[in-house]
């Protein structure tokens, strides 16, 4: 892209900013990136980046921005869509400011696998299916990517549709987590709530192999990657293995090695019944693919244990905060360099 080639032909990464760094992905993906030499700046999604005097400079010097925030998920953007649209208009004057820069960071932006694709098409969805959003935040998440592609012309832009993540520091957040939620309830000894049919299907991934994916891409040549596949380069990133409920709670009994008890409650009616994602484009393009088994996976959230709400709900950055892994960053203000 003219005008862009001092930070996207030769990918080398010195400085990042995330945003949404108080979250489940946000906060792992921190701390990687510093344990690996990569000068990074953590805001949460109130932090203040934006002043009405311009970015912070960390954002105005930044080789790459991470966004992972987010006021709702599935359940709060049926119930909030004033937080959806507040979000929308927090990122899209980010895109605004950084596109008046004469050499704007990539921004990679977190969207939602399992939400924006349209469930007429039959799994495997890749990334060229067709998408139609039937809930609140598939349309929020959809909004937010069209947002970026509208600066395509100026902005290098990469957009993660990212299934069901999972693992060790996760929260049981009202709405989301259905395996954050089965391991508290194991702990306190309560029963398994099963919402829907324990048919209907997920594809479920692990957080250090989410974090690989957007590790991987810190050090690709971007530039190459956005001639091949387009701007913004859009990504799946899953396990591309479809697991049911039934299936999943066969792994959480394992994995506890205990008797357990279900509850099964209706559908809430904004699920989708099967979701499996193609990932073999994020394998041909970065060479990534999901590593970390289930039962694995489950077995680590497990011996970690599962962190307890600590904020009201609807107050979360990204997936969900993790406890497991918080030493790092703070939730209330900016952290990184100056």
């Amino acid at each position: 892209m003219p005008g862009h080639a001092s930070r996207t032909e030769h990918s080398t990464v010195r400085r990042a900013v995330v945003i949404g760094a108080g979250g489940f992905i946000g906060k792992e993906l921190s701390e990687v990136l510093r344990r690996t030499g990569i000068d990074t700046a953590c805001f949460t999604r109130k932090a203040g980046f934006i002043s009405p005097i311009g970015l912070a400079y960390c954002l105005r010097t930044a080789d790459v921005v991470f966004y992972l925030a987010s006021s709702i998920n599935p359940l709060l953007g049926e119930r909030h869509p004033e937080r959806a649209r507040a979000d929308h208009r927090l990122f899209a004057e980010l895109l605004r400011r950084l596109a008046q820069m004469p050499d704007p960071p990539a921004v990679m932006l977190s969207s939602s696998g399992g939400t924006v694709y349209d469930p007429d098409v039959r799994p495997p969805l890749s990334e060229v299916s067709s998408t139609r959003a039937t809930s609140s935040y598939g349309a929020a998440k959809l909004a937010l990517e069209e947002e970026l592609a509208a600066y395509s012309g100026t902005i290098p832009g990469i957009i993660l549709r990212l299934s069901n993540v999972y693992g060790p520091g996760q929260r049981a957040t009202a709405g989301q987590g259905v395996l954050a939620h089965w391991l508290r309830a194991v702990h306190e000894g309560t029963p398994l709530r099963i919402i829907g049919d324990p048919a209907s299907t997920r594809d479920y991934v692990y957080i250090d192999d989410v974090v690989d994916c957007m590790h991987r891409l810190l050090y690709a040549d971007r530039s190459e990657l956005l001639a091949a596949w387009g701007n913004p380069l859009v990504l799946n990133v899953g396990s591309g293995r479809s697991t049911s409920l039934a299936e999943l709670a066969d792994v959480v009994r394992t994995v506890v090695d205990r008797p357990l008890a279900f509850e099964h409650v209706p559908s809430r009616g904004l699920d989708r019944a099967h979701v499996r994602l193609d990932v073999r484009r994020a394998r041909e393009a970065i060479g990534w693919q999901a590593r970390t088994s289930l039962t694995d996976g489950v077995r680590a959230a497990w011996r970690a244990g599962v962190p307890l709400p600590s904020r009201p709900l609807g107050g979360h950055d990204g997936t969900g905060p993790s406890a497991a892994r918080s030493a790092t960053v703070a939730s209330a203000r900016a952290v990184g360099f100056s």
